[in-house]
Order: C-alpha cells, then sequence, then structure tokens
C-alpha cells in the first residue's frame, strides 16, 4: 500500500496498478470496497492540501462527463460482457500516449474534460482504472495542478463507487474497517511522495512518468483480458 501511495501522490494517479493485484493476492477481501476506501482517504487528503491549484469550472466539466460515463459504463456491463472491454480501453489509452509522444497535443478544453469525465467513468465502472484518460489530457500542465485535479476527481469517482457497492451490499461495516487497515500505509506513501514529487516536477519527468504509467494500465489491462 505504500509503494502505491508513493506512486498516486507523486504522479496523481496509479495506486489501482500497482496495489489491487497484490492485495487480491493476499486477501481477496480487500477488493474492491477496502481497497477503494483507502484509495479515497489518499485522494481526500490530496485534494485538501492542494485545493488552491484547482480550477472548479473545469473540474465541474470533468464531473459531469465522470457521472455519465459511469451510467454509461453500468448499462454497458448489461449489454456487452465485462472481458470484452477492457483491450478496448488499452488501445485507446495506448493511441492516447502514442497521439502524445508524436507531439500532438491535446488541450484541455471544455469539450475535452468532459470527454475525458465520460471515458474515465465508463473504464472506471468497467475495469475499476479511472485515472488515464484524465492524467493524459492533464500531462503538460504543472505538478501541483495535475495532482490536485486528479485528486478531487478521484473523491468523486471513488464516492461513487462505494455509493454503489453499499447499494448492492458490498461495501459495510467489516469493508469499512479493513479499510482503515490500510490508512497506516496511505500516510506513510504520502509522506514518502513529498520526496518524489519534487523529483518529478523538475523539467518533462512527471509528464514522462504520466505516460508511463498509463501505458503500463493499458498492458495491464491486456493482461486481465
Amino acid at each position: 500500500m505504500v509503494v502505491g501511495s508513493v506512486l498516486q501522490a507523486s504522479v496523481g494517479f496509479g495506486i489501482a496498478l500497482f496495489v489491487v493485484p497484490l492485495l487480491a493476492l493476499l486477501n481477496p477481501a480487500f477488493i474492491p470496497g477496502p481497497m477503494i476506501f483507502a484509495a479515497l482517504f489518499l485522494a481526500a487528503i490530496m485534494a485538501f492540501r492542494g485545493w488552491s491549484a484547482i480550477d472548479p469550472k473545469k473540474l465541474g466539466l470533468a464531473g459531469a462527463g465522470l457521472f455519465v460515463g459511469t451510467a454509461m459504463g453500468a448499462l454497458g456491463l448489461m449489454v456487452i460482457a465485462a472481458d470484452q472491454w477492457p483491450r478496448l480501453f488499452a488501445v485507446l489509452i495506448l493511441l492516447a500516449v502514442a497521439l502524445s509522444i508524436s507531439g500532438i497535443h491535446i488541450p484541455v478544453t471544455g469539450r475535452n474534460l468532459v470527454a475525458a469525465g465520460v471515458i474515465s467513468g465508463v473504464m472506471g465502472t468497467i475495469s475499476g482504472i479511472h485515472g488515464p484518460p484524465m492524467a493524459l489530457l492533464y500531462q503538460r500542465e504543472i505538478g501541483n495542478i495535475v495532482r490536485a485535479t486528479l485528486a478531487v476527481f478521484f473523491v468523486m469517482a471513488y464516492a461513487i463507487a462505494l455509493i454503489a457497492l453499499g447499494m448492492i451490499g458490498h461495501f459495510g461495516k467489516r469493508e469499512l474497517l479493513l479499510g482503515f487497515t490500510l490508512a497506516p500505509g496511505v500516510v506513510a506513501g504520502y509522506i514518502i511522495a513529498k520526496f518524489t514529487t519534487s523529483l518529478l516536477d523538475r523539467g518533462y519527468w512527471l509528464r514522462i512518468a504520466i505516460l508511463t504509467v498509463a501505458s503500463l494500465s493499458a498492458i495491464a489491462l491486456i493482461l486481465r483480458s
């Protein structure tokens, strides 16, 4: 949990990529509710500390897209089997990474924010991975804006996920207590990340990290399918 929290607090996303497979092996009871609760705890800390760097209007557009995408993802699961989606998401992520490397710049506009929010919502609902679309859109922004924006976005995404899990009986007192046992690792990771963020914010290192983590997320989706 410590390493995953360092990754998330440094780059802005990626905790699910590293932590979920390990927790699933150690104790499947930690997936998904307790893990999402711990990730929500980390996102809330990051959002609180970075609130001054957030643009509420832009975040509102992304949040609106997130709600729509979450609903679309739920409907998609009812129509198409879940194992049919990951490779499509992986291709989209790798395409976005390739476009970024080629020098094509996708600006942070209202339309693109809504689109990234929708894609994140669909991906998160079906695969549990929300971060790459928003992170790729914000890859050229300065570090504190990237991390703070993604943190608030994740607070919304994780809260929606926990509410949905609670409604179907998969997040209750037991899962909440398990989530709290992950909190020390979250706090330790956040503290360590204070040192790694200063390194990533120099030059293009944060952008390279975002592209790398996004690519690894795509590979993980392919392997999972």
